[in-house]
């Protein structure tokens, strides 16, 4: 199986019996972040920011990465009047 480049799990290396072990991308802040404040359209739904942002639902979980201390359960944590850090396209493009 080969994950999208998209998935958390795209760099883990594999092999035809079992999935190695995940080392999560380094998240680094570059000053280029914005900050959103989660709206009622978008709360317990990281999945549609990310798709507002990116163009996809897949990278929801940059979110969470980006923002640990805020964050603890990226679902339901992401709660209407939370300001969180969003990276710009490029930077999340590097973590790919």
């Amino acid at each position: 199986m080969v994950y999208s480049t998209n998935s958390t799990y795209a760099q883990t290396p594999m092999n035809s019996s079992f999935l190695g072990i995940w080392e999560p991308p380094d998240i680094v802040l570059t000053g280029n972040e914005t900050t959103i404040t989660i709206g009622r359209h978008i709360k317990f739904r990281p999945d549609l920011l990310s798709y507002e942002l990116y163009g996809t639902p897949k990278l929801w979980w940059i979110f969470k990465m980006i923002n640990p201390d805020k964050l603890n359960d990226p679902i339901w944590d992401f709660v209407e009047g939370l300001e969180i850090l969003t990276p710009s396209q490029a930077d999340v493009n590097t973590y790919l």
